[in-house]
């Protein structure tokens, strides 16, 4: 399936960033703890993704406007939402999908890691955009394994792929693959 866009341009989603998708671009990113939230529009074709690693913008103080407000996952939320809505989005007919969450290596028995930042993240995300009257269509959060995510801009489409640990916290194999 994703050979079929292997004529798209690509972009690596940083940590802290914002894609908005205007014409077809294949988008990925590796979270963790992290989330992404996407947002696609089907009657514009145009999308947005952030990579969001803090849940809440509220917690850090900076002076003046953040330069990174895609770091924090109400700010990324609020900035998408903004964007979609000024390239002429119909915010209640948008397809949104959260992804990531993980409890991260610090996981514990249960998976959850000391802060349970990925918890914290996904329901943060979850909360935002429920706030904003925006309904989320998918999610695929939690557990203790983190994925790596390929977002296609004009449909919407996901792959989402399990990492696994092995021997080391540096070493990651695809253990499955979900596709919506």
């Amino acid at each position: 399936m994703l050979n079929e866009h292997n004529g798209f341009p690509r972009v690596f989603l940083h940590t802290g960033d914002c894609y908005i998708g205007v014409q077809p671009t294949m988008v990925t990113t590796v979270l963790g703890s992290c989330v992404a939230v996407t947002m696609f529009s089907p009657q514009q074709g145009i999308s947005a993704i952030c990579h969001a690693f803090l849940p809440d913008s509220s917690k850090f103080s900076t002076r003046g406007t953040d330069p990174q407000p895609c770091r924090y996952v109400d700010t990324a939320v609020d900035a998408m939402l903004s964007s979609m809505s000024r390239l002429g989005a119909d915010l209640d007919r948008l397809e949104v999908k959260i992804i990531g969450g993980a409890s991260g290596l610090g996981g514990g028995p249960r998976g959850r890691g000391v802060f349970d930042m990925g918890v914290r993240n996904a329901e943060m995300a979850a909360r935002v955009l429920e706030g904003r009257g925006v309904r989320v269509i998918d999610s695929h959060v939690g557990g203790n394994q983190g994925r790596k995510v390929v977002f296609l801009t004009n449909t919407g489409e996901i792959w989402i792929k399990r990492l696994v640990k092995l021997m080391s916290a540096e070493t990651a194999v695809p253990s499955g693959l979900v596709c919506r």
